[in-house]
């Protein structure tokens, strides 16, 4: 399990119980807020854009996921809520 950022306070998961099962616990660290607001900043200024190769239905979220465990897509693969 990866566990990205960690912001809450108070009462939490009881490690013990999640590490007794034999589960890893990953953190991943994801860069300060300015880092973030400097990385959008970057992608306005440019009009960067994510390349889409297809986008699905969500009623064909099966097939979505049959297209991309195929790997011939080149960009992201969507299903449209």
């Amino acid at each position: 399990m990866s566990l990205v950022g960690n912001l809450a306070t108070g009462d939490g998961m009881d490690l013990t119980q999640f590490l007794d099962r034999g589960a890893s616990l990953r953190t991943v660290t994801v860069g300060s807020r300015s880092d973030f607001e400097r990385m959008n900043r970057v992608v306005s200024q440019h009009r960067l854009r994510p390349v889409i190769d297809r986008i699905f239905p969500f009623d064909e979220a099966p097939d979505a996921f049959t297209y991309f465990a195929q790997g011939a897509h080149f960009g992201k693969v969507v299903i449209r809520h």
